[in-house]
């Protein structure tokens, strides 16, 4: 018997189910990178907001909580595509959680659209593809400015891994560059303009961080000829796409 009510929804059983997946899953993460700890405090989030909304007798707070769950869902989402990307875990692996996740997050939509006086869950689709009709896991993962944050990602992992820049940029890096991505996947699944613009400004901030963060090791290390140019044009993508898609949401 539950001692809570919010023990008997299913979508707090599917986010309890994911916590459960990633502890048996961390294991097998082979670098502790900053993908990791945002994964934690992401997957640990959305079940007490589940929680917590489930408690609330207002639709407007029990659905700003739900909106957090989701938010925090895409999150995991994006981590597991940077741990992928940085070779930290097994590509099928990433695969199956971001399975959970699409579901977790079908699951808190559907909750979304048919909480009003009384809690209930009523089931939703969410099912998306990219430009070729391919089946895709989630929404932002369709968009050219999450792909080029990866990319910027994918590169910091090689230079990390090239053992030319010290550890403290390394790590400068592995957070800016994870920060633009995460905050690119969880802006895009905002119901609010507002809320979206604010996460795209996370996003740029973070690229600007990486980008600055370069060009300090680029004067302090000038004698090892490392170009930093390539990890650079990557951002200047970042911003620019960012820039775009904020201006194109203020426009309505």
């Amino acid at each position: 018997m539950s001692q809570f009510d919010h023990e008997d929804l299913r979508v707090y059983q599917a986010a309890i189910g994911f916590v459960a997946w990633l502890q048996e899953v961390t294991p097998s993460i082979t670098s502790k990178v900053s993908a990791c700890d945002h994964l934690a405090r992401a997957s640990a989030g959305v079940p007490v907001n589940i929680a917590e909304a489930s408690g609330k007798r207002s639709m407007k707070e029990r659905r700003q909580f739900i909106d957090t769950a989701c938010g925090s869902s895409l999150e995991c989402a994006a981590c597991l595509d940077v741990l992928s990307i940085r070779n930290c875990l097994p590509a099928s692996r990433a695969h199956e959680g971001k399975g959970h996740l699409s579901v977790l997050v079908s699951m808190l939509i559907g909750f979304r659209k048919s909480t009003g006086h009384e809690v209930r869950e009523d089931g939703a689709a969410y099912a998306t593809a990219d430009s070729k009709g391919n089946r895709v896991w989630f929404d932002h993962e369709k968009l050219g400015v999450y792909r080029k944050a990866l990319e910027f990602v994918a590169w910091c992992g090689r230079l990390r891994a090239s053992g030319c820049v010290p550890r403290s940029t390394a790590t400068s890096l592995d957070k800016a560059s994870t920060g633009a991505a995460l905050n690119i996947a969880e802006g895009n699944g905002k119901f609010s303009i507002k809320d979206r613009c604010r996460f795209i400004g996370h996003a740029r901030t973070a690229a600007l961080q990486a980008a600055a963060t370069l060009d300090v090791f680029a004067v302090r290390q000038a004698e090892s000829k490392l170009d930093v140019a390539e990890g650079k044009d990557h951002l200047a993508d970042v911003v620019r796409m960012l820039v775009a898609w904020e201006r194109n949401l203020e426009k309505g």
